[in-house]
């Protein structure tokens, strides 16, 4: 990424006080100095630790911050609708807190976007349990079947949209069929995405909130969305 692009970040975050700080610290490194304007939109999605008030903490000291509180746990989809809605920039990235990717890695999927509307990270060597790689796996294998989409790691959450792709898409989704979604209405709309590897590290702190449950609910939805698209 040359100096130049003005770049929002959509940060959904629950219960990750471990992570924030040492996130926020990890952005502002990577981005600051090759973007003319930068604005991180984090999106509390009902923490019962003490993420709300480290994430006001980051506002009140930073004005290229915005935080957006969900009360009571609404979901990680409408946190990401939510994000996407706030957005300022004509530039959007959307990635997790959890601190599992090498946020550099925005520069490498900068350039895609000239011949792409979307572009999508592959997570490379990823540091994942085997449980979470079989899950993803499935997962991958069974939207691809059923929505008819060629994409190699749906639930990537390291993504960069020109805004424009917001407004061409109608989200619905509240839990984690959002990332099938967004693929799924681009393809109906006609738009262009890119995949690319990024690099995945493991999570430090915390746990991840995809469980086998969450997962094989999500999966029994992706037939609702085939319905509704």
């Amino acid at each position: 990424m040359t100096p130049g692009p003005e770049l929002s970040i959509v940060i959904p975050a629950m219960n990750e006080e471990d992570n924030v700080q040492a996130m926020h610290d990890r952005l502002v490194a990577a981005l600051e100095t090759v973007v003319d304007g930068l604005e991180m939109v984090w999106i509390d999605d009902g923490s019962t630790d003490s993420t709300p008030e480290i994430l006001q903490k980051f506002s009140e000291d930073d004005p290229r911050i915005r935080v957006l509180t969900q009360y009571g746990h609404q979901g990680y989809g409408l946190a990401i609708r939510r994000g996407f809605d706030a957005v300022r920039y004509m530039v959007v990235c959307l990635t997790d807190s959890d601190g599992q990717f090498d946020l550099r890695d925005i520069a490498k999927l900068y350039p895609f976007l000239a011949d792409a509307d979307m572009v999508g990270g592959i997570r490379e060597d990823r540091e994942d349990n085997w449980v979470r790689h079989r899950v993803s796996a499935t997962y991958n294998w069974l939207q691809a079947r059923i929505l008819g989409l060629d994409v190699k790691d749906v639930n990537c959450a390291l993504k960069l949209f020109r805004r424009s792709f917001l407004y061409m898409i109608d989200l619905s989704s509240e839990g984690f069929l959002i990332d099938a979604e967004i693929y799924a209405r681009a393809d109906r709309a006609g738009l262009r995405w890119a995949q690319v590897g990024v690099k995945h590290l493991p999570r430090v702190y915390g746990e991840s909130k995809v469980h086998l449950g969450l997962a094989f609910s999500t999966l029994a939805k992706l037939w609702n969305l085939r319905r509704n698209l």
